[in-house]
């Protein structure tokens, strides 16, 4: 296992800007290698915000520190192409079928790794041929609901719209069977956490005043926002009304809920429908740090929990070891490994059938050394109301086959 160093620490990352804020080092060592180094070692995770009890916002100051340095020296371009993954997804959708056949040839990625920095070993979800945004279009689910309350607005996340349809469905599919109108706004984009994380301020800015643009008009309207992506509702909820300091930004903040912790308030007032059908499953769930950083507790455990027949035990923990798109780099892969290794040895489990968590990166690291499949719990609610197609021996199958049988 890997030994900590004092430069990965929290209170070094702190220690370092106050050295430069008071003059004890010189401002140009933000521009300096060296201090990129130590700040790309915050990933972002928020835990260290939630852990120190002075509620030091690290993650700002890692944010503003990567900011400058980039303005110095530029992005690497790994990070910039992983900021984007978005567009090159609407790009690559046209030869949806050519992609992801290359993103299994042996050439091919370790062409990736050369040129991208992406590691030829990590398992990559594959490309869907359409976004889930224009099956939203198609199923009329952009036009604004007008009689049904509660009523919720959609932020889609980059893995659910590109990656993982049968999320957003799934999403769609439990609201609507609870009573709730479902709105899906065209508009939107992806959250930008991956920009904010490696301080392409510029780019997370611009996508961050869109989205608030699209989903405040909604807040305004009497929607709440909605997420299945942790770490867009952390964008959300906290890094937009940093990054913007505006009114706008603030509201949508004060309106976005994930989307199991929406469900679970239901089912706290009473309201959430409790007509599971019995599951005799045992899943490993995992508790990512995103959504620890909520503040939030554990909704989608919770959830589960209320569906007969279905055991739940809780897998190691701390970090998987992905952090949002750090595991996806060559330079950090075995470093992800090794900071995983308890979560990944756990699911090996052969009494756990399968995985679950709502952070989509977690899942694609939590499948990374085994045949099993990590699932979304809205996944799950949705099979336990009778509303995922083919039932469970579909939502079961290895990642590979199931995503190989929805194209």
């Amino acid at each position: 296992r890997s030994q900590p160093f004092e430069e990965a620490s929290p209170r070094a990352k702190v220690t370092l800007v106050k050295a430069v804020l008071t003059g004890e080092l010189p401002l140009e060592t933000i521009t300096e290698d060296t201090f990129r180094a130590i700040a790309d070692l915050c990933v972002h995770c928020h835990m260290c915000r939630v852990e120190c009890p002075a509620q030091v916002d690290v993650p700002y100051l890692m944010l503003e520190a990567k900011t400058a340095n980039t303005a110095a020296h530029g992005l690497p371009f790994s990070d910039w192409l992983l900021n984007r993954v978005e567009t090159l997804a609407a790009w690559g959708a046209r030869a949806a079928p050519f992609i992801n056949w290359a993103l299994q040839n042996k050439q091919f990625r370790w062409l990736l790794e050369k040129v991208a920095g992406i590691a030829h070993a990590r398992k990559l979800p594959r490309l869907q041929k359409t976004s889930f945004l224009r099956i939203a279009a198609r199923r009329r689910l952009h036009r604004p609901v007008r009689d049904a309350k509660p009523r919720v607005a959609y932020f889609v996340d980059v893995f659910a719209n590109w990656f993982d349809h049968r999320l957003a469905e799934a999403l769609v599919a439990v609201f609507e069977h609870n009573g709730i109108g479902v709105y899906v706004p065209l508009e939107q984009r992806t959250a930008g956490t991956a920009a904010l994380t490696s301080g392409d301020a510029d780019y997370a800015r611009r996508v961050a005043r869109r989205n608030v643009a699209v989903l405040v008009e909604a807040v305004r309207q009497g929607y709440d926002v909605v997420t299945a992506e942790p770490a867009a509702a952390l964008s959300l909820t906290r890094e937009y009304p940093q990054v913007l300091d505006d009114e706008d930004a603030r509201l949508v903040a004060a309106h976005t809920f994930d989307a199991c912790d929406y469900l679970y308030r239901l089912y706290e007032a009473g309201k959430l429908r409790l007509d599971f059908r019995g599951l005799p499953l045992r899943l490993m769930y995992h508790w990512p740090c995103r959504l620890r950083a909520l503040g939030v507790g554990q909704p989608g455990r919770q959830l589960l929990e209320l569906v007969p027949d279905l055991h739940v035990v809780m897998g190691p923990d701390g970090c998987s070891g992905m952090a949002g798109t750090y595991g996806l780099k060559h330079a950090h892969y075995r470093t992800s490994l090794r900071v995983g290794w308890s979560l990944l040895n756990a699911i090996r489990d052969p009494e756990v059938e399968a995985g679950v968590t709502e952070c989509s990166t977690c899942r694609i690291h939590m499948e990374q050394a085994t045949a099993k499949p990590t699932l979304h719990p809205l996944k799950i609610l949705a099979l336990a109301y009778g509303l995922w197609p083919g039932g469970k021996d579909a939502l079961l199958r290895p990642s590979r086959e199931r995503t190989l049988a929805e194209q």
